[in-house]
């Protein structure tokens, strides 16, 4: 059964929230070394804790406690049309110029572009309920660290790690679920929480 929220919402709650793929302990932990390696570059990072990596499938913002059902069977219904899939998790870069570089990333490797579809659909649904839509297209990753002002005379050492980083593999993740998440930030960074989880559950028919 999908997992929801335990807690009752009200209807003018207002929640931050995403929807995102999980990745499991193994690439986590991958990625927490190679965090802990460009930490010691001396770059003012905004470091994402490694039990919060995760895939972003849609950025969603600010979210009424009575959009949250809706949303949970939309995203029902598009789990229902997907069956599950592999992701190779593999290489560092960022995002923005090498001189100012905003965000730090993982890549994904979505060979069959099983994912740029299920992100599409998502998209669809989300737009229909006249919920946030981005207008970037879809570029799958893992945000690692996002770059603060100051400490530019390090940065030039961290673009040039993660270059070096290019070709490194940190895992398959298997890809079975997708889930709505609230974010609230806090003094020690974001904490996550769990509001509804949708099984991938399509028929294959190759």
């Amino acid at each position: 059964m999908p997992m929801q929220a335990t807690v009752p919402l009200a209807p003018d709650q207002v929640l931050r929230a995403f929807i995102a793929v999980d990745t499991p302990p193994d690439i986590r932990a991958a990625l927490a070394v190679e965090q802990a390696r460009l930490k010691k570059l001396g770059a003012n990072v905004g470091w994402v804790a490694p039990d919060n990596l995760h895939i972003t499938l849609l950025f969603l913002g600010d979210l009424l406690g009575a959009q949250v059902a809706p949303l949970a069977a939309a995203l029902d219904a598009v789990a229902g049309l997907c069956t599950p899939f592999e992701l190779t998790v593999a290489g560092l870069g960022w995002f923005g110029p090498p001189r100012s570089p905003r965000v730090v990333w993982a890549g994904v490797s979505d060979a069959g572009e099983r994912l740029v579809f299920l992100q599409k659909q998502i998209e669809e649904q989300a737009r229909a309920l006249e919920l946030r839509s981005e207008t970037r297209p879809f570029h799958p990753h893992l945000t690692l660290g996002r770059v603060r002002p100051g400490g530019h005379a390090a940065l030039p050492a961290l673009t040039r790690a993660l270059e070096q980083a290019n070709d490194t593999a940190y895992g398959r993740c298997a890809v079975g679920t997708v889930r709505l998440m609230q974010s609230r930030l806090g003094p020690g960074g974001a904490q996550h929480s769990l509001l509804h989880e949708s099984i991938l559950k399509g028929i294959s028919h190759g």
